[in-house]
């Protein structure tokens, strides 16, 4: 076995190296330095690590709350893809240290294509964002969590189930959605609560994520997290989630999406780093995409707007 190199296609791995088989054999030849060994670590046995990402990436945490916290006074309770518009956001999203990391514990080139800010606690149920961005080859998927300032336990912080990653993924027609066009209201009603059941049947025990300012949380697609209730009104938990899919896959959001049956919503992803299009591939080729999707694609990037939600 050798590494993975950054080619593309038939060359790259088919599995995160994190959750293959050979993961100690990839370990043991590879000669990590210990920081590196224990992420992969960390990342095989949880489901998730956490990264301090240093004093550079510290400092910059009150410029991305600065060139957001706008939208916040207008009501909104999370804005996506700030990064088309804030410089820090932008920069902390694509840190090269952090890149670097999940090239190692997954074998393929990262990026970055979403972000999201945060002023609060989001209180979000329980969930695995497999149901929401997902890849074929699976689980080449993961969320950074950044804390832009230090979080308390009243402040709503994150909830996590350590080891839920290695549960089968559970899709909408898994879930009992039986439909070839699912929707959010069948997440709702009828995924959300089916997760629920899945993860009390496991036995998994629930932590809390009190993350220091400029620590990452990095979770793996499949890991069951959420927000936890906020205890005290007006308590802040300012933050910026940066969704990381990988090279060379096809990229497609499952809520919408028939799996079992083969039909795919699709994605058009950007690049954070480049601002470029990274086409979907399939078996090494590039994949047919609907003439819509590459429509709405190239609006998004014209107009580059960020979406106060």
């Amino acid at each position: 076995m050798t590494r993975p190199g950054r080619g593309i296609g038939t060359d790259q791995v088919s599995t995160p190296w994190f959750e293959s088989a050979q993961l100690e054999a990839y370990l043991a030849q590879s000669a990590f330095d210990p920081e590196t060994e224990r992420f992969i670590r960390d990342f095989a046995r949880d489901g998730m690590a956490l990264v301090d990402l240093g004093d550079e990436a510290r400092g910059l945490c009150d410029q991305a709350v600065a060139e957001t916290d706008g939208y916040f006074l207008k009501g909104a309770s999370r804005v996506q893809d700030a990064w088309y518009r804030s410089p820090a956001v932008r920069r902390l999203a694509t840190w090269p240290r952090m890149s670097q990391l999940l090239y190692e514990a997954y074998g393929r080139e990262p990026f970055a294509f979403q972000t999201l800010n945060f002023r609060q606690g989001t209180q979000q149920p329980i969930h695995s964002d497999a149901i929401h961005f997902h890849s074929e080859p699976e689980r080449f998927m993961c969320g950074v969590w950044i804390a832009l300032e230090d979080v308390s336990a009243d402040a709503g912080p994150l909830v996590y189930y350590p080891g839920s990653h290695r549960l089968p993924v559970m899709t909408m027609r898994g879930a009992g959605v039986n439909t070839d066009q699912p929707g959010y209201d069948d997440y709702e009603s009828t995924y959300v609560p089916r997760y629920a059941e899945s993860l009390e049947r496991a036995g998994l025990s629930r932590r809390e994520a009190l993350v220091k300012k400029g620590w990452a949380f990095v979770w793996a697609a499949n890991l069951a997290h959420g927000g936890a209730p906020i205890q005290t009104a007006g308590t802040t938990r300012r933050s910026i989630v940066a969704h990381h899919y990988f090279a060379d896959c096809l990229y497609y959001t499952p809520m919408y999406s028939d799996v079992e049956a083969g039909r795919l919503r699709l994605r058009l992803p950007p690049d954070v780093r480049t601002g470029r299009w990274r086409w979907p591939t399939k078996n090494g080729r590039r994949a047919r995409l609907p003439a819509k999707l590459v429509v709405a694609a190239w609006l998004r990037d014209v107009l580059r707007r960020p979406t106060p939600m």
